[in-house]
């Protein structure tokens, strides 16, 4: 693995103008947008310290702007906190589930409001052994972002008609909630 060079750039804005700081190297110039920012401090540290651009790590800050992008970012950090919790419990659900209780993919993805091919990525092929400790199961990483769990329609059927679904939030199957109050009572 090659050596990688870490900079901070600080950003100033004037007028219509990026001022473009890089304060270790004693470094600075100006762009029009933020689009070019990284390109242009990219090559002022490389032609400055004479190595590859590729090897060159970039820490873009706007200092008179933290308060406004601060609590994005923080968001950001409590969502991706969130979807690893939310990724080790469906594991656990699934691990116990299929491994355990010896439930089908299938009724383990409806139990979980997701498609089996989902349930499968949480589960290790048949005759492997788990990468990591036994009992825990690593999930595959996602592609994109999260989307909610969806339950495959299902082809309808000649027959009496079926009565309307009450609609459910997806972290419940619309067929686990019952028919009569009783929930709701409680």
């Amino acid at each position: 693995m090659s050596p990688r060079y870490e900079f901070q750039v600080l950003l100033h804005r004037i007028g219509r103008w990026w001022a473009v700081d890089i304060p270790r190297l004693d470094l600075h110039s100006q762009c029009r947008t933020l689009e070019s920012v990284e390109d242009l401090a990219r090559g002022l540290v490389a032609e400055a310290v004479g190595v590859p651009p590729d090897v060159i790590v970039l820490d873009l800050l706007v200092p008179e702007l933290a308060p406004v992008l601060g609590s994005v970012a923080e968001a950001r950090r409590r969502r991706a906190a969130a979807v690893a919790a939310e990724s080790q419990a469906i594991a656990a659900a699934v691990h116990e589930l299929v491994d355990k209780l010896h439930v089908s993919q299938g009724d383990a993805g409806r139990l979980l409001g997701m498609c089996p091919s989902e349930v499968a990525r949480f589960t290790p092929p048949r005759g492997s052994s788990p990468a990591g400790p036994p009992g825990q199961l690593t999930p595959l990483p996602a592609s994109g972002p999260p989307r909610p769990a969806t339950t495959p329609a299902l082809p309808s059927r000649p027959g009496p008609a079926r009565r309307p679904r009450q609609a459910t939030s997806p972290a419940r199957p619309s067929w686990a909630i019952p028919d009569d109050d009783t929930e709701r009572r409680a």
